[in-house]
């Protein structure tokens, strides 16, 4: 029962909202919303990847999305939006 409630949580749910938080970060031009994302998609990568012993780079993606946070924080849109496609 915990493992489908941990699915539910962490699964399609979080990467959803994870995709509408680039999304409205990308329109806006707020990069808050993008560190957000990062946050929230550095949990559930965190708990998918088996989080005892990190057993694949999956781990690390979070890292593009604080990478394009500083992109948009520094001013460099375009970059953030050519990366992030």
């Amino acid at each position: 029962m915990i493992s489908v409630l941990a699915q539910l949580l962490f699964g399609w749910p979080a990467i959803a909202v994870t995709v509408i938080l680039d999304i409205i970060c990308l329109i806006k031009n707020n990069y808050r919303y993008l560190v957000a994302a990062a946050m929230l998609a550095f949990l559930f990568s965190w708990f998918l990847s088996g989080f005892r012993a990190i057993q694949s780079a999956v781990f690390l993606l979070p890292l593009f999305l604080f990478g394009f946070a500083y992109l948009m924080y520094r001013g460099r849109e375009m970059f953030a939006w050519i990366s992030a496609q």
